[in-house]
């Protein structure tokens, strides 16, 4: 062989060895096609957020009360009812072996809302317990509370917030209650001609207010009440006698009086009577709340009816709050059970004085 067909046989050689060599390195890059890299997509699927609040603690599913540590958001001091609706968290925590931490919103929005960022931050707190100044504007705190790990229990008053921010209301029918005082006040009215009937509102951005407001409103109207007057008195006595002193200054035309509280009911007594009517004779009075206060205004005469709002919530409370902390789901409201007391109750006298708060 000559030197010029060697050397194109080798040329040959190498050009087959080239083209072997490159169709061999596909393989090499076939891993990054694989349908598998897009898997993790399907973990996106479940809504977390939806699903109801069942956090639990590291101790779950045998966590004690000993384990809970409470943040409680109060509103403020409020007559008899509030009174009663402290002491039974503080005495129940006590006789349970809970912590509490304990705070005093004041009766104000802007104190309740940065005592619940207080009690977020906290690293003991892992329960919060709020007793809400207003409905609104709760979101981005209970939120927050969440993405913390927080077990937030909503108690005497609702929010208008999701459900799934929180783990269970505790309560009152609020609404429920002002159907019921529509029905005793169209039965203290039932023989009047006339029907007029003032109304003194607690704080106006409460759902207790609200509900209580619409529901005597949805029942009113069975037996031809008419309301004619409507004002805020803040839940106060002193605020609900300066409200009715108003009203009688411009008239006395009035049949009924539906206070949403006690509180309010016991100023519209005081006003009437410095203004020479019987309170219960003359003009009816129906409050809300059925405080000790109330059930002796009854058996004197001035108050014809209170319907009960109970204010002993804390060992329904700390119960949820401790099965959330278990990692059981709660039903979204938990219902108090209460009742009707009327002025001409056989045993008045007997529940009166077993009336603890």
């Amino acid at each position: 062989m000559n030197k010029k067909l060697l050397f194109n046989f080798l040329a040959v050689v190498m050009l087959a060895s080239l083209i072997l060599s490159a169709c061999g390195s596909a393989p090499t890059e076939a891993p990054a096609a694989p349908a598998e890299t897009e898997a993790p997509a399907a973990t996106e699927a479940p809504a977390a957020t939806e699903a109801p609040v069942t956090a639990g603690l590291a101790c779950a599913p045998n966590c004690q009360y000993s384990d809970l540590v409470i943040g409680f958001l109060q509103t403020g001091s409020e007559g008899g009812w509030r009174a009663a609706n402290t002491a039974s968290f503080k005495e129940t925590a006590e006789q349970l072996g809970l912590t509490l931490k304990f705070y005093d919103s004041q009766n104000d929005l802007a104190k309740q809302v940065a005592g619940f960022h207080q009690f977020i931050q906290d690293p003991e707190v892992n329960v919060i317990v709020l007793a809400a100044l207003e409905t609104t504007g709760w979101e981005e705190v209970l939120q927050e509370a969440k993405d913390a790990g927080k077990i937030v229990v909503i108690e005497d008053r609702r929010i208008d917030a999701p459900e799934t921010l929180y783990s269970t209301y505790i309560g009152s029918d609020f609404a429920l209650e002002g159907r019921k005082a529509a029905e005793e006040m169209c039965k203290l009215l039932e023989g009047s001609e006339s029907k007029k009937v003032w109304e003194l509102v607690g704080n106006v951005g409460s759902s207790a207010a609200k509900d209580r407001g619409q529901g005597f409103r949805e029942g009113m109207t069975a037996c031809g009440i008419e309301i004619v007057n409507s004002q805020t008195g803040n839940w106060s006595a002193t605020e609900g006698k300066q409200v009715t002193e108003a009203w009688l200054k411009e008239s006395k035309d009035v049949q009924g009086i539906f206070a949403q509280n006690d509180e309010m009911g016991f100023g519209a007594i005081e006003a009437l009577k410095e203004a020479g009517l019987v309170p219960g004779v003359d003009v009816k009075i129906l409050s809300v709340d059925a405080t000790a206060g109330a059930f002796k205004a009854m058996l004197a005469g001035e108050l014809n009816v209170t319907v009960e709002c109970n204010p002993l919530l804390a060992p329904q409370v700390y119960e949820a709050a401790l099965n959330a902390a278990n990692g059981e789901e709660l039903p979204a409201w938990v219902p108090s059970q209460e009742g009707v007391f009327r002025s001409d109750d056989p045993n008045l006298q007997e529940i009166t004085d077993g009336r603890t708060y």
